[in-house]
């Protein structure tokens, strides 16, 4: 009897000491992460069970995304096999053109200090560059209010917290008169 409450006791703590772990893991990224702020676009709100997701397109403001001489080969690539970057010389609000595609995260473009400073690490599905970001959780309360909003503006940026291997966290929707979720 004494060894299943041990058992009990191992099997209850081990998930919570998971979540715990989780939770501290985000939120030090949070904290320690470079900002960067890009423009949202396309915007397919979805109501699920509990909660509302809103499902967007981030314009990382760079003009070429996964294309090469082999386009045929990025676009067969999964997620697991191969990753690619968008390099940023500055971290903040990133305007257009200020961005470039690095295909295979080539470890000497990144090192440059002067090209790269912050970058996204992501990949290319079906000719198109996902970093796994593209959803954005809203309480179910407020879901109406804020899927109006989101359809009336049009200057609705993200903030993202990238870590040194180009992982980003979702910080923040940013509305277009400065305030955010």
């Amino acid at each position: 009897m004494r060894i299943l409450k041990y058992l009990l006791l191992v099997s209850f703590g081990i998930p919570v000491l998971f979540f715990a772990a989780e939770i501290v893991y985000l939120e030090f990224g949070k904290k320690s992460g470079k900002e960067l702020i890009l423009p949202i676009q396309g915007y397919d709100p979805r109501d699920l069970l509990s909660g509302h997701y809103l499902r967007y397109s981030i314009s990382y403001q760079t003009e070429i995304l996964c294309s090469d001489s082999n386009r045929e080969t990025i676009r067969r690539k999964t997620k697991t096999e191969e990753s690619h970057c968008v390099c940023y010389s500055h971290s903040g609000k990133i305007l257009e053109g200020e961005g470039f595609f690095v295909e295979n995260c080539d470890p000497d473009t990144l090192k440059s200090r002067d090209l790269c400073r912050v970058y996204l690490r992501g990949s290319c599905n079906s000719g198109r560059f996902k970093i796994g970001n593209e959803r954005y959780y809203v309480n179910e309360q407020k879901a109406g209010e804020y899927e109006a909003r989101l359809r009336k503006e049009k200057g609705v940026h993200i903030r993202l917290k990238v870590d040194t291997e180009g992982r980003a966290i979702t910080d923040a929707l940013i509305w277009e008169d400065g305030s955010s979720l």
